[in-house]
């Protein structure tokens, strides 16, 4: 399992291409980007799931931070879109506990 590096943010086009030269040998799992639509979140879950990709990596620090602090919750809007796509697909989210 190629786990999508935090240092490449959301362009997964590493891990799509080392899933598509050793199919048998790697999966991928990406890295969620909260700053996406509901409507676009599900469609980018979607298309890496048909490239190999079998589970959903939530970084709560990639979440817009409140102005009360702490950080927005991961579990609304479309990181609620993508828990429920990725229950649906049967695919797993990890959380990312550090910054």
């Amino acid at each position: 399992l190629i786990v999508q590096p935090i240092n490449h943010k959301f362009d997964h086009s590493y891990v799509i291409q080392s899933i598509k030269d050793h199919p048998t040998r790697f999966k991928g799992m990406l890295l969620h980007d909260p700053a996406l639509s509901e409507t676009d979140a599900i469609a980018r879950v979607e298309d890496l799931c048909l490239k190999g990709f079998v589970g959903v990596r939530f970084n709560p620090y990639l979440w817009p931070k409140r102005e009360s602090g702490g950080w927005e919750s991961m579990s609304t809007g479309a990181g609620l879109a993508v828990y429920k796509r990725c229950a649906e697909l049967h695919m797993p989210v990890g959380i990312m506990c550090f910054q």
